[in-house]
């Protein structure tokens, strides 16, 4: 049996409807909706708890890591600093690319997939 959404049969979320005509930020989201939704005392505490940015300087493997500029749900304080990465971390940062997107294109209905084609580049001298 599927135990999907079992923990809201044990206690149910409690949330207050009305509430979404006054949420101004993704911030405010988080910090109403999701974060008492799973258990953070706040979007801070989320935010917090969730990120992986605190083990980026142990990362022992090789790394791209890849962040848009432009992403609407990663405000720009967000990227890290060069001194927060392991030596091993590569960090890009583009101007555009959108969340986790980085589509683009000439044509309609035939997208190009910049990170499938970033993605390899990188992994290929690891490769060979």
């Amino acid at each position: 049996m599927c135990s999907h959404g079992s923990k809201y049969r044990e206690a149910p979320a409690q949330l207050n409807l009305p509430i979404w005509e006054t949420l101004k930020s993704l911030e405010q989201f988080d910090d109403q909706v999701t974060a008492p939704l799973h258990g953070f005392d706040g979007a801070q505490d989320y935010y917090k708890k969730s990120s992986s940015r605190q083990y980026l300087k142990s990362i022992g493997i090789p790394t791209l890591l890849l962040q848009a500029q432009d992403d609407p749900f990663m405000l720009p304080d967000s990227i890290p600093q060069i001194d927060e990465l392991s030596v091993t971390v590569q960090l890009e940062v583009t101007k555009n690319g959108g969340h986790v997107g980085f589509v683009s294109g000439i044509l309609p209905w035939r997208p190009t997939y910049w990170l499938e084609q970033r993605v390899p580049l990188f992994l290929q001298k690891y490769l060979e």
